[in-house]
């Protein structure tokens, strides 16, 4: 009979014990359940976490913010869970979300993205422009590390800016980035984009990469129709090769900085300016705008014509000349109306 009530005394003591263990997991879940719940006057936010910002001080200010029941717990989970720490950047927070769930956001990263398009074209203003709008990052700090020497060198980019060298594509970037990554990511596209070109042809014409890509930018400020830009591109280098000023109006516009549609002056044509090629002979000293793929083939590979001279029909496409008697007929038929008798019958290959 002891030996049965010893028994019958240890099992209730098991019993207890899994009772006691089952209470405190449910204890624990409750509490988990509790401060993980987010709170209930909880609103859509946008967050802030600042480049190595203290964790406990991201929990305070999210405490703050009504974002989390309690700063401590999420605390405490980071402490268990988010070893790497957790991201810098712009965060979109909605209404609803846990604090596990708004713990495991800021591990990940998932900050508020854009995805933005840059056209064939733009250039470094235009650029800078647009991620501003988006609000991506300050037009002002993209401009400064596109000429910073220092960073461009860590490129890469012997130019004296990174116009020309960040290729236009669609990209999503993180809104408030770090410009330099910007620049980064669109310089490592360029050049993906440029070893998948052959460039034997550059030694033949005697032109530096550099040279090529400002030939190539304006083929693409001046070719509006794609079968055009290898006969822009032909006009170019048949101009160098006789020693005729290019006499190009986007490099006019970037010298003046008029990036728009504003009308070109007499003034502006006569400014002295290493960008004006009415005064200056020769490209200019860098690209005037980002190049697509196909005006860099083009200006490698010109077609085989021997025009000076084009004049745009008023509909984006473009009347070539190898004369200036040809190509005066041609603008003041085009350009300024006269009925002169010119006929135009020039079909491109």
């Amino acid at each position: 009979m002891l030996l049965c009530g010893i028994g019958t005394i240890g099992a209730m003591k098991i019993r207890t014990s899994y009772i006691a263990a089952a209470g405190i997991v449910i204890l624990a879940a409750g509490l988990f359940l509790f401060f993980n719940s987010p709170p209930s006057l909880m609103q859509d936010e946008v967050f802030y976490v600042k480049d190595g910002e203290a964790i406990t001080h991201v929990a305070t200010r999210l405490a703050h913010r009504n974002l989390v029941a309690s700063e401590k717990f999420f605390s405490l989970l980071a402490w268990i869970g988010a070893q790497d720490g957790i991201r810098m950047g712009k965060y979109r927070i909605r209404a609803g979300t846990s604090t596990l769930g708004i713990l495991s956001m800021l591990m990940r990263g998932d900050v508020i993205r854009h995805k933005i398009t840059f056209p064939e074209g733009f250039n470094l203003h235009a650029i800078a422009d647009r991620l501003a709008r988006n609000e991506v990052t300050p037009q002002a700090e993209f401009l400064h590390y596109a000429s910073d020497r220092a960073f461009l060198d860590s490129l890469r980019i012997g130019a004296p800016s990174a116009e020309g060298y960040l290729f236009p594509d669609t990209y999503i970037f993180a809104e408030e980035a770090d410009p330099r990554d910007i620049i980064r990511a669109m310089n490592a596209r360029f050049v993906t984009v440029l070893d998948g070109i052959d460039l034997a042809p550059l030694k033949r014409m005697k032109l530096s990469l550099h040279e090529l890509l400002t030939l190539a930018s304006l083929v693409e400020k001046e070719a509006r129709v794609g079968r055009e830009r290898a006969y822009v591109s032909a006009v170019f280098h048949n101009r160098i090769r006789k020693g005729m000023k290019l006499d190009c109006d986007p490099t006019v516009r970037y010298a003046v900085k008029k990036y728009g549609s504003e009308r070109i002056t007499f003034a502006d044509l006569a400014v002295n300016s290493p960008y004006n090629t009415y005064v200056t002979q020769g490209l200019p000293p860098t690209p005037i705008c980002s190049p697509g793929r196909e005006s860099i083939i083009a200006a490698l590979h010109p077609a085989d014509a021997d025009y000076l001279y084009f004049v745009a029909r008023n509909d984006g496409s473009h009347y070539f000349s190898k004369s200036y008697e040809d190509h005066s007929r041609a603008v003041d038929f085009y350009q300024k109306g006269l009925k002169n008798g010119f006929t135009d019958r020039q079909r491109l290959d």
